[in-house]
């Protein structure tokens, strides 16, 4: 248990960077886990392709805003398993949504979205 909660604390202390993209982008695991890219923020009508759910990203959580209505996000598999009618977020203009991931799937936590 000292182990897990050691790594936990260690996660938490590199998470919180914020990133910009103004291009479609792919975010990779360690993009999450190792540069600590926590907040991204899409800088226009992109889309940001989240990694796939994995064991390693169980428990993150990723808040991404937009600012423009084309700004999105996406996910392999789909969000909760929904498969590929649900693989597509639009975060929307100057909102914000937070994405958490349970080991097998992405969830995305805001009421206000719906797949695209």
């Amino acid at each position: 248990m000292g182990k897990r909660t050691r790594f936990k604390y260690l996660v938490a202390e590199q998470r919180g960077t914020t990133k910009t993209i103004a291009a479609n982008t792919t975010l990779t695991s360690d993009n999450i886990l190792k540069d600590g890219n926590s907040f991204i923020k899409i800088n226009g009508a992109y889309t940001l392709t989240i990694p796939a759910a994995s064991s390693a990203l169980k428990g993150v959580s990723l808040f991404v805003a937009g600012n423009n209505g084309s700004s999105k996000v996406a996910v392999a598999a789909g969000f909760n398993g929904g498969g590929a009618s649900y693989d597509t977020v639009t975060v929307g203009a100057y909102n914000a949504v937070e994405f958490w991931c349970d080991g097998s799937y992405w969830y995305a936590l805001t009421g206000s979205v719906s797949a695209s």
